[in-house]
């Protein structure tokens, strides 16, 4: 007979003990995926961050180019020069000339690179944004049935 009760006793009380089970089973679920949301929305945050800087560093590399341009030419270099007493100005000249273009060169492969770092990184953000996206739409529906759960006449 103790055997029987026990039986009895073990089927009428195993729902509860499987449903606090899933309960706490969905609980820690959402709470994974509540990390999991929050480091996405983090690296989202992170690489935003990146883009912003990159944005920046490609604005002054082409305000450094324009200014280039403008001390490249004729006159500004002549200008340049006008403040130095010597017998070789057309030298100076050329010198100065390709100091200002081998610099130009060199930013503007900085700025190639500095493009394509962005274009990546504008990627990235997109593909960060919509993760972010995913992740809420599956789990704010879950984070309201636990509260309809806790609390089913609002």
């Amino acid at each position: 007979m103790n055997t029987r009760l026990q039986a009895i006793s073990e089927e009428l009380l195993a729902p509860d003990a499987k449903q606090n089970d899933s309960s706490s089973n969905s609980l820690k679920r959402i709470s994974t995926n509540l990390d999991l949301l929050t480091r996405t929305e983090e690296r989202a945050g992170v690489l935003r961050k990146q883009l912003i800087e990159s944005i920046e560093k490609e604005t002054a590399l082409k305000s450094r180019l324009t200014q280039i341009d403008e001390e490249m030419r004729p006159e500004n270099i002549e200008r340049t020069m006008s403040g130095i007493g010597t017998t070789r100005t057309a030298e100076l000249r050329d010198t100065r000339r390709r100091v200002l273009e081998n610099e130009r060169k060199g930013l503007e492969s900085l700025l190639l690179l500095s493009t394509q770092g962005r274009l990546r990184l504008e990627e990235d953000v997109r593909q960060a944004d919509q993760l972010v996206s995913r992740i809420r739409q599956r789990l704010f529906p879950l984070i309201d049935r636990e509260i309809e759960k806790i609390n089913p006449n609002p």
